[in-house]
C-alpha cells in the first residue's frame, strides 16, 4: 500500500477581527502577524498534483487545517481539500482545529461536522474518540489528542483506555497491519524537545501500551520540520512526522511530506520537499533518526 501523509496545512483564510473572540484573538493575531505569509497557497497547489501524480492507495491528514478552529476557516479549508478528499482520504483533527470550546461543543463538533465522511468509523463501543478505516491491507486508527486550552498550551493527551480498547478492536478483527494516526508525537529528536506545555503529556505511557501490539507507523504532526524515527526498544515502530506539509522552509523548519510504502517486509519511506527553483515538490533525502530516548 502506498500512503501520503500531510499534516499541519493551516490553511491561510481571512478572518474579519471583527468576528474573533476570546482566546481566537491573540491566536489569530499571532497567527496573521508571524506565519500567515509562510504560507502561500501556491504551495498547497503544487502539492495537490504531486500527490494526486503520485496515485496513493490513502491519504491521511494528521490535524491542524485550521489556525483558530473559525467557523469560516472550516468552509474554507473544505474548499482547498476538495481535491484530495475521496475513499482513500482519512483525517483526524489537531490541536488548531479544536481551539475554541465553541468548536467542541453541541451536537457536533466542527470538525465533524465538515469532514465526518473522511474520518472513518467510529470503533463500536468506545467511550473516546477512536476512529478506523481499513484500506487494502493496513487499518488505519485514529485518536484524538486534543482539547481547547489557554492561549499558552498546546499540550495533548491520549485517554489510555481508548488506546487499549484500539488494540482489543484489532486482536478480535485479527488485523495485524495497521498505521496509528494522532497529532501530537509520541518521539521527538533530541534538538527537537517540546515544552510541558506543547508535548503529549502521558506518551511514555501510550507508547508502552502500544509495545503489545505495535503499529507498522506511528503518524503525527505539531512540530512544524520534518523527521522519520526508525524502529527501536521502546518504540518498535516508524515514528513519521510530516508538518508542516505547506510551510516553507526555513533554517529551522525543514517542511514537506512522506511518502509510505508497506507493500515489502520492511516499509520504505520517502519525502518531498518544495523547490523554489522548480515551484514544486521534489523527493528529498529522507531525514532518519535512531532511537535514544
Amino acid at each position: 500500500m502506498k500512503l501520503v501523509h500531510l499534516s499541519d496545512l493551516h490553511f491561510p483564510v481571512h478572518l474579519p477581527l471583527t468576528s474573533l473572540k476570546g482566546k481566537m484573538v491573540p491566536g489569530y493575531l499571532n497567527y496573521s502577524l508571524r506565519r500567515k505569509k509562510k504560507y502561500p497557497l501556491r504551495l498547497w497547489d503544487s502539492l495537490v498534483e504531486t500527490v494526486l501524480s503520485l496515485d496513493p492507495d490513502a491519504i491521511v491528514i494528521s490535524g491542524d487545517i485550521t489556525n483558530v478552529s473559525h467557523l469560516t476557516e472550516y468552509f474554507g479549508s473544505l474548499e482547498h481539500l476538495k481535491p484530495l478528499l475521496n475513499e482513500k482520504t482519512f483525517m483526524i483533527p489537531g490541536n488548531h482545529d479544536r481551539y475554541t470550546r465553541a468548536a467542541v461543543s453541541g451536537p457536533v463538533p466542527y470538525y465533524e461536522k465538515f469532514f465526518s465522511q473522511w474520518m472513518g468509523d467510529q470503533v463500536p463501543g468506545s467511550s473516546g474518540y477512536l476512529r478506523w478505516k481499513r484500506i487494502g491491507e493496513v487499518c488505519l486508527i485514529g485518536l484524538d489528542s486534543n482539547k481547547p486550552l489557554s492561549v499558552l498550551n498546546a499540550y495533548g493527551y491520549v485517554d489510555p483506555t481508548v488506546v487499549r480498547h484500539a488494540l482489543a478492536f484489532l486482536r478480535e478483527n485479527r488485523i495485524e497491519k495497521y498505521v496509528l494516526v494522532c497529532h501530537h508525537p509520541i518521539w521527538n529528536p533530541p534538538e527537537r524537545q517540546e515544552s510541558a506545555g506543547h508535548r503529549m503529556r502521558n506518551r511514555e505511557e501510550i507508547a508502552e501500551i502500544l509495545r503489545e501490539s505495535p503499529p507498522l507507523a506511528y503518524l503525527h504532526g505539531h512540530v512544524h520540520t520534518n523527521w522519520v524515527k526508525k524502529p527501536g526498544k521502546k518504540k518498535p515502530y516508524y515514528v513519521i512526522n510530516s508538518a508542516s506539509s505547506t510551510r516553507t522552509s526555513d533554517l529551522r523548519h525543514e517542511c514537506g511530506f512522506h511518502v509510505l510504502e508497506t507493500g515489502q517486509k520492511t516499509p520504505e519511506i520517502k519525502r518531498f520537499i518544495y523547490s523554489e527553483q522548480t515551484s514544486k515538490f521534489i523527493e528529498a533525502a529522507t531525514i532518519l533518526y535512531e532511537e535514544k530516548e
